[in-house]
């Protein structure tokens, strides 16, 4: 996976590459598991197996997610405009959101699905079962493959990634059922699943969820650390003092910070000042991948004034 590498221009303009590689995936990834979803719901229909009828469900929101995730990624391309001024970053982050909540959906129901099939097992074709997760199981790797280089860059992408994981393990826990079935003629094995692939569905989904509300609430990104970036930001030469610091992102990569930053008196000229801002921001992107800053500048003796100074036009 290649770092972001920009230092004093908007991410927004400067990721074009990774946004076309984004949605060029998820098209792909869309388009295979359509084909994932026919070849398991007509499984479902001539193998009459619980599993495969879950399965394929579940794949139809992982197709409506897709899609989703998809329009969202379209939508992050399009430039800021007067009322959007920051564009539709946050597009993708709501759509990741609505993603996790399916999969949360998705594992309750799987579980009671699957304990009803337990407790009143019917016959399987176990030989189908394992022909059509077996074809399911080799398609979802591939998608997989395909989309996850993405998934630490972009919060939705990762969102649809747990999906294409969930439909991984459940395609790979039906072949082991259709074999334990086809070996014991034991039927209960195909409605276990169910009861096995819901908490971990459950996981990835409170995953994204819990990093989705973060972004909402403006928190500080987890991997940037707070008082590292303070400190970082005094060891600049001329700065005396780092206050009103605030750290936040649109998504998962556009990462933004706002700071007063008081400056030594010693400075006079503004070309000076200029080159103390750009070192703290050539600094912030080099080390912490924050490319978009404001950064307010503030001089010794105009702390005392409490507001704006017109004598030196701070």
């Amino acid at each position: 996976m290649k770092p972001f590498l920009y230092i004093v221009y908007d991410i927004l303009f400067m990721d074009e590459h990774n946004h076309i590689r984004h949605e060029k995936n998820l098209k792909l990834a869309f388009i295979l598991t359509l084909c994932v979803l026919a070849t398991e719901f007509f499984g479902a229909i001539i193998s009459k197996s619980m599993a495969l009828y879950a399965d394929s469900g579940h794949i139809f929101v992982d197709a409506s997610s897709l899609l989703l995730a998809w329009i969202a990624q379209s939508q992050i391309k399009k430039e800021p405009t007067a009322k959007n001024t920051y564009g539709f970053h946050r597009l993708g982050i709501l759509t990741a959101l609505l993603n996790a909540a399916l999969l949360l959906i998705i594992s309750i129901v799987l579980m009671y699905e699957s304990y009803l099939r337990l407790i009143h097992p019917e016959i399987v074709n176990s030989k189908l079962m394992i022909l059509f997760a077996s074809i399911s199981f080799i398609i979802n790797i591939i998608i997989g493959f395909k989309i996850y280089k993405d998934t630490h860059q972009n919060l939705n992408i990762k969102s649809s990634f747990f999906h294409i994981i969930g439909d991984s393990i459940i395609s790979f826990s039906i072949i082991i059922a259709g074999i334990l079935t086809y070996l014991t003629r034991l039927y209960y094995f195909d409605t276990t699943i169910g009861l096995f692939v819901a908490p971990i569905i459950a996981i990835g989904a409170f995953s994204v969820i819990n990093e989705t509300i973060n972004i909402l609430l403006e928190a500080v990104p987890k991997e940037i650390d707070y008082i590292k970036v303070q400190e970082e930001i005094l060891k600049v030469e001329c700065v005396k003092n780092v206050h009103d610091l605030h750290i936040w992102s649109l998504s998962k990569s556009f990462i933004l910070l706002s700071s007063h930053v008081l400056i030594d008196d010693k400075i006079k000229d503004s070309a000076d000042l200029c080159c103390i801002i750009n070192n703290i921001q050539y600094m912030l992107s080099k080390k912490f991948k924050i490319n978009h800053t404001v950064i307010q500048p503030e001089l010794t003796m105009c702390k005392k004034n409490n507001g704006y100074c017109v004598a030196h036009q701070i």
